[in-house]
């Protein structure tokens, strides 16, 4: 007589694995989007050749270069603290939500400060990807307003040049200039918050 295996088991087992597949076709992704000489261009092929999979797997995973892109970008911001971010801004105080908004960001930088100059070369190269990374970029523009407004509720909108001075401050491009002489993570974030918060004193 034979005892099938029950079906909840036999589930959790092919979940496992697609979970397993997927963090290695993530993982692939992010080594050929960081780009070497023995790396092939992003797309589903390349990423399928590092990842040891089809092209089928990934394709039927992400559906297009832009869907696996993007699952990356959600994956590194899961691991940078993104994910944190609606309960740092919905804080009662704006000036404490404003203060942990900018400590995200500085650690999320931190983060990934090693490979996101040469994600952005390789993003920039293709239409499709340059697209994807800006709408996200405008997220903590947007983000940022919003904090804005709840920082001078009196006024009838955000500052622009206010807004635009803290998407500055809180940009890898100002954080990866900051790291040139040497300062550490937590040097950094010391100083942007200070620069972050003279802007809104000078605001006021």
């Amino acid at each position: 007589m034979t005892v099938k295996r029950p079906r909840a088991y036999s589930s959790a087992v092919r979940d496992a694995a697609a979970d397993e597949t997927r963090a290695r076709i993530l993982a692939a992704a992010r080594d050929v989007l960081a780009g070497g000489p023995e790396q092939p261009a992003f797309s589903l092929d390349g990423v399928a050749r590092v990842a040891g999979v089809t092209r089928l797997t990934v394709y039927n995973r992400f559906a297009s270069k832009r869907g696996l892109l993007e699952a990356l970008f959600d994956d590194m911001a899961r691991v940078g603290g993104l994910f944190d971010l609606p309960q740092v801004i919905g804080q009662a105080d704006p000036e404490a939500a404003l203060r942990d908004f900018v400590g995200v960001f500085c650690r999320f930088w931190a983060t990934h400060r090693s490979a996101m100059p040469r994600f952005h070369a390789v993003i920039r190269l293709d239409d499709d990807l340059a697209a994807s990374l800006a709408e996200r970029t405008e997220r903590r523009r947007h983000a940022l307003g919003a904090l804005v407004r709840r920082l001078f509720p009196r006024r009838e909108k955000a500052d622009a040049d206010l807004v635009d001075v803290l998407f500055a401050l809180t940009s890898f491009e100002f954080y990866a200039m900051l790291c040139l002489r040497g300062r550490g993570a937590k040097a950094i974030e010391a100083l942007v918050q200070r620069l972050v918060a003279e802007a809104v004193d000078d605001y006021r």
